[in-house]
């Protein structure tokens, strides 16, 4: 069994690496409270990205947003983002789940451990 060690070794800084990040957008404040990582396939993370239910545009002052981004060397470059309600929330953390699933255990794909 590989230690965290060992996985962060494999990842050089110019890897780029895709994940979600979740944030709850207050009055006066955003609040960053998750993140999932999607691994290194650009396609494979816009197609479950594409899958997720919410809007393009914040129709509210309270909302949560979940951004797709592209980790090169370290710094975050935002690709798509979308608002979503608590109830899209729900479905798209068991979208999210799924498809993380799918693709490490099933197509034996690189999902990248969060730091």
């Amino acid at each position: 069994m590989k230690t965290e060690r060992q996985e962060a070794q494999k990842i050089k800084p110019m890897d780029t690496t895709f994940s979600i990040a979740v944030t709850l957008n207050l009055k006066k404040k955003k609040l960053p409270y998750g993140k999932f990582s999607l691994g290194r396939e650009k396609a494979s993370s816009m197609e479950i990205f594409s899958m997720l239910k919410g809007k393009n545009e914040n129709g509210h002052s309270c909302a949560i947003q979940m951004e797709l981004s592209q980790e090169i060397a370290g710094l975050p470059v935002p690709i798509s983002m979308i608002y979503c309600s608590l109830e899209e929330l729900k479905e798209n953390v068991a979208v999210i789940s799924r498809e993380i699933f799918r693709i490490a255990q099933l197509e034996e794909g690189d999902i990248i451990p969060l730091q």
